[in-house]
């Protein structure tokens, strides 16, 4: 069952690889109409790979965006769950429905407050005075 199964899978593949490679062939001879005059299709092909690579560029870029806002909505609940913050519940339940929105808000409503609030608790320990250090002597030479 397997094997027949590979068999119409390898056909089919070949098949289109093959209807591709043919195509190419056409399209290389071919003429196409652009703004009513007749451009040669490969030099088409060629002029539009450059947009290609602006829609390739783009489509990583919004996926890298979507990472780091993954992550950040993450960080957030994460934050949210551990430190003793107001309405704790309400803000994980607002972040979890409302994803990065949710996130972006609590980070300027609780978390920068809270970075200011224990920025302000911790306590300054005062530099205590350097004491000089003497240097040993040193030992004299071995003869």
């Amino acid at each position: 069952m397997l094997k027949n199964r590979m068999r119409v899978i390898s056909l089919f593949l070949l098949t289109i690889f093959f209807a591709l490679a043919n195509s190419k062939i056409v399209l290389a001879a071919s003429t196409c109409i652009v703004n009513g005059q007749d451009v040669p299709c490969e030099e088409l092909g060629d002029s539009m790979m450059g947009y290609f690579g602006w829609g390739i560029g783009l489509i990583l870029f919004m996926f890298a965006i979507g990472i780091w806002a993954t992550v950040f909505w993450i960080m957030m609940i994460i934050h949210a769950a551990k430190h003793d913050i107001e309405d704790r519940g309400m803000w994980i339940i607002v972040m979890v429905f409302t994803g990065i929105i949710g996130a972006v808000i609590y980070y300027f409503v609780v978390k920068k407050k809270f970075n200011k609030q224990s920025a302000a608790s911790i306590p300054t320990i005062p530099a205590s005075p350097q004491t000089p250090t003497s240097t040993p002597p040193t030992p004299p030479p071995m003869r």
